[in-house]
């Protein structure tokens, strides 16, 4: 049909015409006589293809399926006390096609809360997020990203740069073994330490150690991004990063919350623009709930500062929701017991 209609200038300007050039284009291959197609096969396909006629915006995840993404920040507070007080406040909402990688998200949040002076001082992610470009940017932004490092492709059983003592500067000053480098060398972003090649030679980790033999030394090359990542896989060890980073799974339940209490997941629109749209006014429909919770929670705590109040009045409210729902199931069958037996319209013709 493509080839049928493309000297059609009517034709060709129509929206479903060039749908369907999409989808020869993305999913398709023309055969050598220039006339038969082949369908890709579903490795060829990008993942930002075609996925739906009727939502050309939509694309596809391997992980999250056809259609949009959300990402979402919001604030936390580490106060172990009075929870129903602590206002959590959703501060970013974006909406993106299924196929972009969360690793292109962090920084446009950061810097669109900052604009709006709602900047972070420190943001709490997942590894995607946590990449060492991120958080450099991020540390221009005056902002401290925590998150784990992404793993490498060293084997879990070898040594990593980690195991190494490293100077402030970025110089190794020791192996895991304890030996020191004959000379070290720094050449802008690039490190070389020089090791003994006798002490290398006998030593029973030489299999999975990176130093590796050279002419003269045996040698442990490196960059700066080596050195930031093996401090932070070092730091994540720590029971500091431990207790910090716990924090991070409280997101979960935020998204939970977010579409249970609005469907943000199933919603009846199209398009991006309309999908953002409906997106973000959920996002501020739960801040909403949280802000009125909270003022509840503050008013309850203000006229009944001893909390002496709280339990006879909480009883009582159970009891009579109960009461309320039992009654009205009640009158719901004395109703339908009096329709049926108790009057009896006469239907004449």
């Amino acid at each position: 049909m493509v080839e049928h209609f493309k000297d059609h200038p009517e034709v060709k300007t129509m929206y479903s015409y060039k749908l369907l050039e999409r989808v020869l284009k993305e999913q398709c291959n023309l055969l050598d006589d220039g006339h038969g197609v082949e369908v890709k096969r579903p490795k060829e396909i990008s993942s930002d293809s075609l996925q739906n006629p009727s939502d050309p915006d939509a694309t596809y995840s391997g992980h999250k399926g056809q259609g949009y993404q959300v990402q979402v920040m919001e604030t936390y507070g580490k106060e172990e006390e009075a929870k129903e007080e602590r206002l959590n406040l959703i501060t970013h909402i974006e909406v993106q096609p299924a196929h972009e990688s969360d690793a292109n998200a962090l920084i446009p949040a950061i810097e669109s809360s900052q604009k709006r002076g709602l900047g972070p001082e420190e943001v709490l992610a997942d590894t995607l997020y946590g990449s060492d470009e991120n958080s450099q940017r991020a540390e221009e932004l005056g902002v401290e990203v925590v998150s784990p490092a992404k793993s490498g492709k060293e084997k879990a059983d070898s040594i990593h740069l980690s195991d190494f003592t490293v100077s402030e500067k970025g110089d190794v000053s020791s192996c895991p073994q304890g030996h020191v480098p004959v000379h070290t060398k720094t050449k802008k972003t690039r490190h070389t330490a020089a090791f003994d090649s006798q002490h290398c030679s006998a030593c029973p980790f030489q299999q999975i150690c990176p130093v590796k033999q050279g002419k003269k030394y045996h040698y442990l090359r490196y960059t700066d991004k080596d050195v930031r990542l093996a401090r932070r896989r070092a730091y994540e060890q720590t029971e500091d990063f431990k207790d910090r980073y716990r924090w991070c799974s409280g997101v979960e339940a935020s998204m939970s919350e977010y579409d249970r209490r609005t469907g943000v997941k199933h919603l009846r629109v199209r398009g991006l623009k309309a999908v953002r749209f409906s997106a973000t006014l959920k996002a501020l429909g739960i801040n909403i709930f949280r802000t009125a919770a909270v003022r509840k929670a503050v008013n309850n705590r203000k006229a009944d500062p001893a909390g002496i109040l709280s339990a006879p009045i909480y009883l009582y409210y159970v009891v009579k929701e109960r009461f309320l729902k039992t009654w009205s199931s009640w009158r719901k069958f004395i109703a339908l017991f009096v329709c049926r037996y108790v009057y009896h319209p006469i239907i004449s013709a």
